[in-house]
């Protein structure tokens, strides 16, 4: 996964910068650029949250003052959680945890405790238990997503089109779907202008204008703008949003926060003798860490096992199905080991989202590993360029857990 090293950034753009020396940005079998409703003629969906002027204050994550480079859109959680440990630039007194679960998620998760126990208020929107629920002073039960309806989103594409997720069964609990909970939030919190009484009303805003009605999504859920894909034509005459209007190799964003355009190679850290790189990745069966305890999931997959490579691990007197004892920075945790010929020598591997260690999880309970453990103070470890997390720049030691020694 390119997502999670110090020098992410740069191995992405250097993919973006072969497509426009090739001449490949916006053509087939390229780099194909995404289109909008506009592309094909059609007005977009009237959006919530313009229903209220932007906030004026500077975001916790310093993305539009202090880290001007960084992307203005979904922020960056981890430099959230630093600021509500510093209290700059201002004091943080509330976090929603709204669908996610950053002590599963996020690296150290006993320091993101610390920096949570800084709140007055933690809330939870989540379909399941997780720790961060546990842990939330405030949970709200979100519908899973059979029983869920949403609201209209868009999808840019080559053929955009509109999309809408409809309600199969009627919730079997005490839940609400994510519109019913944040219109129900605005009403008690005097927001007139979001307290939408019915999924329909907030459909019809949402296709003021652009010609559709709600029963346009009937026979399949989307509404497609165009007939076929179309590609956008790069040539003479295009223009980008940057400041040339052309695809730029020298990044001015960058370079005025000392950060080269063009980092020189250097090889990766090597782990020290006896370690290995920790890596993770998903699977088709389980939605990260949400699903372990889903009695149908579980089934398929109970728990991670350990990737090694067969001849590291038979150097280390590992077997195919032992029990191993994985450690960093004197924390310990076994799991079931994988010799496979197909992973690097100097790294291992497992699926994220396992080890959880909540007695109400009854199934996933105690079963595999969690990958997140085993990075002290990583949270702050991350690529200054792009602004992600490099999960997986940690080295954890291996060795065969003997008889007496299992848990």
């Amino acid at each position: 996964m390119n997502a999670r090293y110090r020098d992410s950034y740069y191995m992405s753009r250097t993919i973006y910068i072969i497509n426009a020396l090739l001449g490949s940005v916006g053509a087939k079998g390229g780099l194909p650029l995404a289109n909008k409703p506009g592309a094909f003629g059609h007005k977009g969906l009237k959006e919530l949250i313009n229903l209220y002027d932007k906030p004026k204050e500077k975001r916790v994550d310093g993305v539009g003052w202090k880290y001007p480079h960084f992307e203005a859109g979904p922020g960056l959680a981890h430099l959230a959680f630093e600021a509500i440990e510093t209290q700059d630039p201002y004091p943080i007194k509330a976090y929603i945890a709204y669908r996610h679960d950053p002590l599963m998620g996020y690296a150290d998760p006993e320091r993101l405790r610390r920096v949570f126990d800084k709140l007055d208020f933690l809330v939870s929107v989540t379909f399941t238990w997780s720790d961060t629920a546990w842990y939330s002073d405030v949970v709200l039960p979100l519908s899973p997503y059979l029983e869920r309806e949403s609201t209209i989103a868009t999808k840019n594409d080559l053929l955009p089109y509109f999309f809408v997720r409809q309600r199969v069964v009627q919730p079997r609990y005490d839940t609400r779907a994510d519109w019913e909970i944040i219109t129900g939030l605005a009403k008690r919190m005097g927001l007139d202008k979001l307290a939408f009484d019915t999924v329909e009303d907030i459909r019809r805003f949402q296709l003021e204008g652009t010609g559709m009605t709600i029963e346009d999504f009937d026979r399949t859920g989307l509404v497609r703008l165009g007939d076929a894909p179309v590609y956008k034509d790069i040539g003479e005459g295009s223009h980008f949003k940057t400041p040339s209007e052309k695809i730029e190799m020298i990044d001015d964003k960058l370079e005025k926060q000392g950060i080269p355009s063009f980092l020189p190679y250097q090889s990766p850290a090597r782990p020290p003798e006896g370690s290995f790189r920790l890596t993770f990745g998903r699977c088709g069966f389980h939605t990260q860490g949400h699903t372990v305890n889903n009695p149908l999931l579980f089934e398929q997959m109970p728990e991670n096992v350990l990737w090694i490579n067969a001849a590291e691990g038979r150097k280390l007197g590992i077997s195919d199905g032992d029990t191993v004892a994985v450690s960093n920075n004197g924390y310990t945790e076994t799991i079931r080991a994988k010799l496979t010929e197909h992973i690097h020598s100097e790294a291992v591997f497992v699926v994220h989202g396992f080890g959880h260690r909540l007695p109400i999880e009854s199934r996933a309970f105690g079963r595999g590993l969690a990958d997140n453990k085993f990075m002290p103070g990583g949270n702050r470890i991350y690529d200054k360029a792009g602004g992600g997390v490099a999960f997986q720049e940690h080295f954890v030691s291996v060795k065969k857990v003997s008889g007496h020694d299992r848990p």
